[in-house]
């Protein structure tokens, strides 16, 4: 019988031979929940805090902390931008949730996005040596609904301890005002990784593929299943990076986009759909085989 890898490289030679690739790919789904399951009760989660300077023995800590700290407290005080330099905020990204739009799981409650933020900050530790911490809030009004003033607040309150903020599984239409209002308000850079994140890597991809296709981006016609965050932030990205908004039609969960749209012209909520059902299809289709004559 053979032995499963520590690294789990061999896991597909483990199924049948006569499983379907649909077959093996729905094992190694049900596998690597079992196993992160198992995994993250036996660490208890995925981050932990160490120490980068050295204790060369007790009298080290009256330079670290008390009193050896108070000139860093003081020349902090007098020009904070040197808190990039004097402490670990110039290498330390907030991930802020609410945890409603958690990857496919919808709303998570607060703590249960846990695991996904602190996979984010997993990844930006072991790919890029970035510190974040992960920052789940309960931001419930007395309604019960998600209240995006309360994450903006939150944020502009915690950002003089980080250098940056990432924005994670916030749903729409909230993430749209709180990732607008925190660009504009904050001193540190604001970044919503499902929509600029998503936007970025398909304008990238986009762009080798026209080069293979000796095509220029403002010739295509482009069709996006989607108004969410992710698809909202890519149409503006690529009409932003020339892409002509007229050959562009957008579906979301009804029909497309165009500027008789009374759901998005109503709430503006959504404003970002309605900017585009103002400069998107100007024709108003909604049959996918008129969409992608």
């Amino acid at each position: 019988m053979n032995t499963l890898k520590k690294d789990l490289s061999n896991l597909e030679s483990l199924f049948p031979n006569d499983f379907t690739a649909e077959q093996k790919a729905k094992c190694k789904t049900l596998f690597y929940k079992k196993m992160s399951s198992y995994a993250h009760a036996f660490y208890k989660g995925k981050m932990q805090t160490f120490l980068k300077v050295p204790v060369e023995g007790i009298n080290w800590f009256n330079v670290w902390y008390t009193p050896g700290v108070s000139e860093v407290s003081t020349s902090i005080r007098d020009n904070n931008d040197t808190s990039f330099q004097l402490s670990n905020r110039g290498n330390l990204v907030a991930i802020v949730s609410d945890s409603t739009r958690v990857l496919g799981d919808g709303d998570c409650t607060p703590p249960g996005g846990l695991g996904v933020m602190e996979g984010k900050a997993m990844l930006m530790k072991y790919l890029g040596d970035v510190d974040a911490t992960a920052l789940c809030i309960d931001n419930r009004d007395k309604n019960d609904e998600p209240n995006a003033d309360k994450i903006i607040d939150f944020v502009k309150m915690l950002q003089p301890s980080f250098g940056a903020v990432n924005l994670e599984d916030i749903s729409h239409p909230n993430c749209y005002k709180v990732l607008d209002v925190l660009r504009e308000e904050c001193d540190i850079p604001v970044w919503h990784d499902d929509a600029q994140g998503t936007a970025c890597v398909t304008l990238a991809a986009l762009i080798n593929a026209l080069k293979l296709a000796d095509k220029k981006l403002e010739d295509c016609k482009i069709v996006l299943y989607g108004a969410g965050a992710a698809n909202t932030c890519i149409a503006r990205l690529l009409i932003t990076d020339g892409a002509d908004p007229k050959k562009m039609i957008i579906y979301d969960s009804k029909t497309t986009l165009h500027d008789q749209r009374a759901r998005y012209r109503d709430d503006e909520r959504y404003y970002q759909q309605w900017e585009l059902c103002q400069q998107t299809n100007p024709e108003r289709i909604t049959k996918e085989e008129e969409a992608f004559e």
